[in-house]
């Protein structure tokens, strides 16, 4: 789940999901895999408490989205090298399109993403392919 301010410009952009290997272990290992996105944007009141003195939280959501990972668009996802073994992103979690594919597919875009950041080589993937068990 992943919740951002709806008053707060740019919220939502470029969240990180998931580490790629999670995910990319996750469909190899069952092809039905489902990464369920719940995308909450909500609006926080404060109130003073009268009996108390102390400050109140309101939470209110404002809106939600419900994605699969596997058919969001080739162009809302984004592959961040920086953490680990790199993060899957979305490039606004609001505002997203839809893209019918196969398992096998998603794959291939995950592997394509990481394979052509700057950071990442064919060795890099071969290790990750060896410990996480994609290549038998």
């Amino acid at each position: 789940m992943k919740a951002t301010a709806d008053d707060i410009p740019n919220s939502g952009k470029g969240p990180n999901i998931t580490s790629f290997s999670r995910i990319r272990t996750a469909y190899v290992k069952d092809p039905d895999f489902m990464f369920i996105i719940l995308s909450i944007k909500h609006k926080v009141y404060v109130q003073r408490n009268a009996k108390t003195g102390l400050m109140d939280g309101i939470m209110e959501v404002a809106g939600f989205n419900v994605y699969d990972l596997k058919y969001i668009s080739d162009a809302d996802i984004n592959y961040n090298p920086a953490l680990g073994t790199g993060q899957i992103q979305i490039r606004d979690i609001h505002y997203v399109t839809c893209q019918y594919r196969t398992t096998w597919e998603m794959c291939q875009l995950l592997d394509h993403k990481y394979l052509h950041s700057s950071r990442r080589s064919i060795e890099d993937f071969c290790r990750e392919a060896a410990k996480n068990g994609w290549i038998k």
